[in-house]
């Protein structure tokens, strides 16, 4: 069929097919030799129809060139749709602090009214927005599917850092102070490790275990991981709980577990990292204990 037809059919334009056909993505089954016209068969749908929701789901053509020349894999599909997914959760979560900012700065300047020379610290959170930050640190699971997806894109020569965050004494804070301080302690805790992994460790994933515990994975060695772990215990060392309604200065346990592994063993090395943890909690607050693993 006609190049018009075959678009007025799946609801895309002829530009866009033309396109797709110059950069190789989806080419017509024939072109007429004297009039340059392309034509395409009905079953090409199929593959359009996979371009279409791909890109919509923000893969680039480049991305979606690559995933579905040749045959096909749904293993190899899912990876890159978990990885996708990934990547528009970070995404997300760094748009959601920055809607709490200006939330923030609007409650503000509302109250205070607006002075150029006037120093506006954004750094103390209200409630509505650690609510909000709270509810969007990945879990467990989500954290899996980043850590997976890690994990795939590693070669066997490289290494993967796995390691818990405990807050030590957290229960207390509840305790003392009320949930609404406890949530505030979370995301503190949340904030500064962030800054940390950021800071050090490329293509790292961050999630909440449960409770009071986060977890880290990243390609990295044991030093970089150790050097993580301690800047993040220096980091809140330094941190003002009381800024934040907590009268007691709060400490941390860091374990983990480094070394070479292949996807299927990722869940069961996390899983292991409770023990390492466990060792660094006999050590007493703001210990560390990184360890070698084998799988």
């Amino acid at each position: 069929m006609k190049i018009s037809e075959f678009a007025a059919m799946n609801n895309v334009t002829a530009k866009m097919l033309r396109h797709y056909d110059e950069i190789g993505l989806l080419k017509p089954t024939a072109i007429d030799a004297e009039t340059g016209y392309r034509s395409y068969e009905s079953n090409q749908a199929h593959l359009l129809n996979w371009i279409v929701i791909l890109k919509n789901l923000d893969f680039s053509l480049s991305e979606i060139k690559e995933l579905l020349s040749g045959p096909t894999d749904g293993f190899r599909i899912i990876q890159q749709l978990i990885r996708k997914r990934v990547e528009i959760h970070s995404a997300l979560n760094v748009q959601i602090q920055k809607k709490v900012a200006i939330d923030r700065l609007i409650h503000f300047i509302e109250k205070e009214g607006f002075e150029m020379d006037k120093k506006v610290d954004l750094l103390l959170l209200e409630q509505a927005g650690v609510h909000e930050i709270k509810k969007n640190i990945p879990n467990f699971e989500t954290f899996l599917d980043a850590a997976s997806s890690i994990v795939d894109s590693c070669s066997a020569q490289d290494q993967i850092s796995v390691f818990r965050l405990d807050i030590s004494h957290f229960k207390q804070v509840n305790d003392d102070y009320g949930f609404e301080v406890g949530d505030k302690v979370i995301v503190a805790f949340y904030q500064v490790i962030e800054s940390n992994v950021q800071r050090y460790l490329s293509g790292a994933a961050i999630g909440r275990a449960h409770g009071d515990e986060f977890l880290v994975i990243a390609k990295a060695e044991e030093q970089l991981c150790v050097q993580t772990a301690q800047s993040i215990i220096d980091e809140i060392k330094r941190f003002d709980f009381s800024s934040i309604g907590c009268k007691k200065q709060m400490g941390c346990y860091i374990g983990g577990l480094v070394g070479h592994i292949q996807l299927p063993a990722i869940r069961q090395m996390v899983e292991d990292s409770i023990e390492s943890l466990s060792r660094a909690r006999d050590n007493g607050p703001n210990s560390i204990a990184i360890e070698s693993y084998r799988a």
